[in-house]
């Protein structure tokens, strides 16, 4: 560490560079920094290591990385923007217009996600900090969107993490606890310093309004935390802060499985400093057992690809509404549908029907959840003899749940809606196509695909048996987390209002406005972006001016 004179005795630590959260972007970034020669103490806000990353898979989906390049895939940078600006900006997008219609700062962020991403994979894995699995080419997955048109190299961009001989999904530690402990491991070995059951609620300034430092609060202590070249925070989204979800996200959401300590704390931290937020609507959206999320909001398992052939998803009025095995980021906002001639959301809730050959079939699949095997427990479950009975016996759940969900119901003409649902499903399914929602077509489904039924037509779709019993769950709409925040730029600096940078301050991972706009990209698009952002904001702080605090400690926020 660089000599820190300068600083008073009110200040209990100081290094060159502190990291709040350590997820994998902030791990990033504390390891980028410390390999530049930095001082670096992380600061989490749980009693342990790893924030929403930890939860996960640990997977990266990071464009023309060497595992591609070595396995003679081409990901060529004008094509990939292509895919990239298609899927993050929709609506936007424009191939013949100047930065492909984005304006030009989101236009500049995927552009610094191509041309680092595979140098912070690089630098990272060579310093032992990321135990990728080799073989993630000839193994991985497509990417969600495979089948655009824009996307040139659909194959290669997910990089797993590599587990251990034997392991046992669910009862092994997550692949994204693995990635967070050994990024831990090699940054211990750096010389960092972790604070644990830490919380930062304000920032520092000097005179020069340049962010110097952090106050945060350790159990009833307040401490304050010198930082001499910057500030990195990555303390993940606001998934869990009701408010926030209430005053910004555009849809209900029920939760999720982002960290339980993701709360927003920099969005409120990045306004008292004058940040520009941006993407606050937006998330990485799923689904959810309404349920199991009810009972505990930052959930083990979300539904990643609803299980089954003989099931689909309807509305409150028995509607089919979507391909139920499409991507969890494209099935969440469909619970956001507004009906403009009846006032409503129709979707608020969905329920998940299914028959008994579903319900008893064994196969232990990754994306089962929320359908128990054979013998569990199964009380968020809803069991009928028939589809009369289902459909009273979803009506009376609804309205136990009644107080949770704001009276929602299903409509009168429900069973007769779902009668004529399942009779049009099984004729699609006994010809073995679904001309209403291309269920089965798209490359990462096929990918996900379960075991086929012997002599099904399509391993997709079966239809219903003819007698019950039948069953139900109710979907509702969750995220991984929310992906809005303090606006940075391509080197990880957070802008103030008038869009300059904030001196000393960085972000990355889900605190910031997500370079992804609304998009998820692939399997590991939410990691493979923090690591990058998370990587060039430590670079970024290492790289900057040292910084000395004033006389007197200007706190932001602090009465």
């Amino acid at each position: 560490m660089t000599d820190p004179g300068g600083w008073g005795d009110e200040w209990d630590d100081v290094a060159d560079v502190v990291v709040i959260g350590t997820g994998v972007a902030g791990m990033a970034a504390g390891l980028a920094s410390a390999s530049r020669g930095c001082s670096v103490i992380f600061v989490e806000r749980a009693p342990f290591v790893g924030g929403t990353t930890a939860k996960s898979g640990g997977s990266m989906w990071i464009p023309n990385n060497r595992l591609m390049r070595d396995a003679g895939l081409v990901d060529e940078r004008s094509q990939a923007l292509e895919y990239l600006a298609k899927v993050a900006y929709p609506a936007h997008y424009d191939a013949s217009a100047p930065h492909l219609g984005l304006p030009e700062l989101k236009y500049r962020l995927l552009e610094a996600f191509y041309d680092n991403g595979s140098v912070a994979f690089d630098e990272l894995a060579d310093l032992g900090a990321i135990p990728f699995d080799a073989q993630s080419v000839e193994l991985g997955y497509p990417d969600y969107h495979a089948d655009l048109p824009e996307d040139a190299a659909p194959l290669g961009r997910t990089i797993r993490v590599r587990l251990p001989d034997g392991h046992q999904r669910g009862l092994d530690p997550t692949g994204g606890e693995q990635l967070v402990e050994q990024m831990r491991k090699v940054a211990e070995g750096q010389g960092s310093k972790f604070l644990l059951d830490t919380r930062v609620v304000h920032v520092v300034r000097n005179g020069e309004d340049e962010v110097v430092g952090v106050e945060a609060r350790t159990g009833q202590r307040t401490v304050l935390i010198g930082a001499q070249h910057g500030v990195v925070f990555a303390t993940g989204g606001f998934l869990h802060d009701e408010g926030l979800r209430f005053d910004f996200v555009r849809g209900r959401l029920f939760g999720g499985a982002a960290g339980a300590g993701s709360t927003g704390d920099f969005v409120r931290i990045g306004a008292e400093v004058g940040a520009q937020l941006g993407n606050m609507t937006e998330a990485w959206w799923d689904e959810v057992a309404l349920e199991s999320v009810l009972r505990t909001p930052s959930t083990i398992e979300d539904v990643w690809s609803p299980f089954g052939d003989s099931m689909m998803i309807v509305n409150r009025y028995g509607r089919r509404v979507m391909n139920e095995k499409l991507p969890y980021s494209e099935r969440g906002p469909v619970h956001f549908n507004w009906d403009v001639d009846r006032s409503e959301h129709p979707n608020l809730l969905l329920f998940m029907v299914y028959d008994d050959a579903v319900a008893q079939n064994a196969e232990p699949s990754a994306t089962r959840h929320p359908v128990p095997m054979p013998g569990e427990p199964d009380d968020h479950v809803i069991t009928a003899d028939s589809w009369l009975e289902l459909a009273g016996a979803i009506e009376a759940r609804l309205g136990e749940l009644a107080p949770h969900i704001g009276g929602f119901q299903v409509a009168e003409t429900f069973l007769d809606g779902l009668l004529a649902a399942v009779e049009r499903f099984d004729a699609l399914a006994a010809a073995g196509t679904d001309l209403d929602h291309h269920r089965g077509e798209s490359l990462i489904e096929r990918k996900w695909a379960s075991q086929p039924r012997p002599g099904s037509n399509n391993p997709f779709l079966h239809p219903f048996a003819a007698q019950g019993p039948f069953h139900c769950i109710v979907l509702a709409a969750g995220a991984l987390d929310t992906k809005g925040g303090p606006v940075i730029d391509g080197r990880a600096q957070v802008l103030s209002v008038d869009g300059s940078p904030i001196p000393g301050l960085f972000g990355a991972g889900n605190c910031i406005a997500s370079p992804a706009g609304r998009g998820y990209w692939g399997p590991g698009g939410t990691i493979g972006p923090a690591l990058t952002f998370g990587y060039l904001a430590g670079v970024s702080a290492a790289s900057g001016p040292m910084r000395l605090p004033t006389q007197e400690p200007e706190f932001q926020g602090s009465s």
